[in-house]
């Protein structure tokens, strides 16, 4: 079968992702709350303790969105059309910075010490970063370019 992308890329897009995404969603629900608060676990308590129907919702959205990547990927990865994968890595490379931004924000000068840094934080940004740089090596050819053009 005819590939987009070379092996390391197709099983880290294709099968690695994707099975991290479904984990993630189940992670997710299986406590909603709990995945809510881990994601600033520096912060008091005070202030997270209140994890009121609308944060219920959106972190049960945010599950929502990790299947439907999940999908995408292994659509996008598992075709034979470079411009389909490359065009999803390459928007998939711009949302990981917007998530670690996204991270560092809440997270200011706590983002750089790496001792705070729990589960979820080393997926929010030594995840998004790792996956980041390999998008990028695998649109610019670094990998090999797949069998389709």
């Amino acid at each position: 079968m005819a590939r987009a992308v070379t092996i390391w890329p197709f099983v880290l897009f294709g099968i690695i992702e994707p099975a991290l995404l479904i984990w993630a969603y189940v992670v997710l629900l299986r406590d909603p709350k709990q995945f809510y608060l881990d994601q600033v676990p520096h912060a008091p308590l005070a202030e997270v303790a209140g994890f009121t129907p609308q944060a219920e919702l959106l972190v049960l959205l945010l599950g929502n969105v990790y299947v439907l990547l999940a999908l995408l990927a292994v659509i996008c990865i598992w075709t034979p059309y470079r411009s389909v994968a490359t065009y999803y890595l390459l928007a998939v490379a711009l949302a990981d910075l917007g998530h670690i931004y996204a991270t560092y924000s809440i997270w200011g000068e706590n983002f750089w010490n790496l001792n705070q840094w729990n589960d979820m934080m080393w997926g929010n940004v030594g995840v998004s970063a790792f996956l980041h740089v390999n998008r990028l090596a695998t649109v610019l050819g670094v990998f090999g370019k797949g069998t389709q053009w």
